[in-house]
């Protein structure tokens, strides 16, 4: 299964089992570098093997400063990925959105 992306010059098709395992791979090295370095310092290692992963496509890429949770803007859905439990959601920008207000609608 692929994930369509779009840095604004070219499409890509991008397979989201490799996807998952890149991820998967920036967290694990993540939480190993914070047991004996600065969080600054892994958080700048995590980048920039997301730079490496994804090149012009970054800016379409959303994570957290500990890099676990990730939402990729693709062409015409979202990739929503949590990198601890490996769960993986494909939704639109609609979808969010009514999830978010109903959300916070209840609180």
């Amino acid at each position: 299964m692929s994930f369509k992306m779009d840095d604004g010059i070219t499409p890509r098709d991008l397979k989201i089992d490799t996807i998952r395992e890149g991820l998967r791979g920036i967290r694990k090295r993540y939480l190993e570098c914070v047991s004996s370095r600065k969080k600054e310092v892994c958080y700048a290692v995590a980048a920039n093997e997301l730079i490496s992963m994804f090149g012009s496509l970054m800016p379409r890429v959303i994570h957290d400063p500990e890099v676990r949770y990730y939402i990729l803007y693709g062409v015409d859905q979202l990739l929503i990925y949590d990198a601890d439990t490996d769960r993986l959601k494909l939704t639109t920008i609609e979808e969010v959105v009514n999830a978010v207000f109903s959300f916070v609608n209840k609180s």
